[in-house]
């Protein structure tokens, strides 16, 4: 069987519809989502921690000030990436800030 032969059958071979591709299972983020909560974020706060205490102990407080507030800047928004709800609750809070109830 030639090269040539082969793909010509592979042209006109029918494939039977609703059995080539089907899958059964819903495809999530929960799972990936519920990881990277549980397993990288308490890595990363381990690693800040770190490296505040290490600045604080050589005296580079600009530095402890600065990886210190850039993090929770960083960790807070990933609290409000994380959860549905948050991202109206912070909205609500500043639009209450300039006076307008929601």
């Amino acid at each position: 069987m030639s090269y040539a032969s082969s793909l010509a059958e592979l042209a006109i071979t029918t494939i039977p519809i609703g059995d080539a591709l089907a899958q059964t299972t819903e495809v999530s983020t929960t799972g990936v989502r519920a990881w990277i909560e549980d397993n990288i974020v308490v890595t990363i706060l381990v690693l800040i921690a770190c490296v505040v205490l290490m600045g604080g102990l050589r005296g580079n407080l600009s530095k402890v000030v600065s990886v210190g507030g850039l993090s929770l800047l960083g960790m807070a928004y990933l609290g409000v990436a994380t959860n549905p709800n948050a991202a109206t609750g912070i909205g609500n809070w500043l639009l209450g800030l300039v006076g307008i109830q929601v």
